[in-house]
């Protein structure tokens, strides 16, 4: 996955980051609602979720990501304030 700044973040690639940091080949991602900690999420990953998303311009924090550890919360999170044409 091409980690710069130039590609814009969608859900799919937010999907793609977080299998990658955990491990996981894309088709074995949890569904978007399942806690991700229930299926190997660790702090290390999270950090690497964090980074990836600050070379897309995203502010990402630790704390706000592991208090709602889903793909669907962390695309709010990620999303929040970008142009509906993002989401």
């Amino acid at each position: 996955m091409d980690n710069s700044s130039s590609t814009p973040l969608t859900k799919d690639s937010l999907r793609l980051m977080i299998a990658e940091s955990m491990g996981l080949e894309p088709d074995l991602l949890p569904s978007d609602d399942e806690d991700l900690i229930d299926h190997g999420l660790h702090s290390v990953a999270v950090m690497q979720v964090v980074s990836r998303c600050h070379r897309h311009g995203i502010e990402a924090a630790f704390p706000e990501l592991i208090a709602e550890p889903t793909v669907d919360g962390w695309w709010r999170l990620l999303s929040a304030g970008r142009p509906a044409a993002d989401r």
